[in-house]
């Protein structure tokens, strides 16, 4: 697909009972979309901290915003979407869109990540520069995707969200500890407020 540009997120509380049936839904509604629009790219997953732990993550990246809405066509008529948000298993608590930045890394796409790492700043300015900077230490520990955005719907519109997507917890922590010496980073978190950081655990 074409890089993406918009991302929609949507978190929804899951009864724990159903939660592999909902990963299935999620899987399905995933293979069935990505089947019927070119450009489109989804992960999914479950919310492993923070204030909606168990939850589940469903994360749609289009490159406009006109593909969403073509996808959005498709997928709310279709009865994985249905099963899936019927509003007795699960029930959303938020759905937001998030404008991608323009940061210099090259993504890959083509191994499958198991573990989006997402951190949410308020900050009176784009962190841009200061992401850009600390890209080298995630790309030394071994991160697939890093990208920074602005939430621009919901409660939270204005903040930026990074996510960082890695194969294993030992590469998190790894990146952790070299950022914690790192005096751009250090710099950056004492002119932010750091609203949340959670940790997904995806689905494939």
């Amino acid at each position: 697909m074409k890089s993406p540009n918009y991302c929609i997120t949507t978190v929804a509380e899951c009864q724990s009972k159903c939660l592999p049936r909902n990963l299935e839904l999620c899987r399905q509604l995933k293979t069935y979309l990505e089947d019927k629009v070119t450009n489109t790219l989804i992960y999914f997953g479950v919310l492993t901290t923070g204030k909606y732990a168990g939850a589940l993550a469903y994360f749609e990246n289009y490159p406009t915003l006109r593909d969403f809405e073509h996808a959005f066509e498709i997928y709310q008529d279709s009865s994985y979407y249905q099963r899936l948000f019927d509003g007795e298993t699960t029930s959303i608590k938020s759905s937001n869109f998030i404008k991608y930045s323009p940061v210099s890394y090259e993504q890959d796409l083509k191994v499958k990540g198991r573990y989006l790492v997402l951190t949410r700043v308020k900050t009176d300015r784009s962190m841009l520069t200061s992401i850009n900077k600390l890209a080298p230490i995630f790309s030394g520990t071994g991160a697939l995707t890093y990208r920074l955005g602005s939430i621009i719907t919901g409660e939270n519109a204005g903040n930026e969200l990074l996510a960082v997507s890695y194969r294993s917890m030992e590469q998190i922590e790894k990146a952790y500890d070299l950022l914690a010496n790192n005096s751009d980073y250090v710099h950056l978190v004492n002119n932010v407020t750091v609203n949340s950081r959670n940790i997904v655990k995806l689905g494939f």
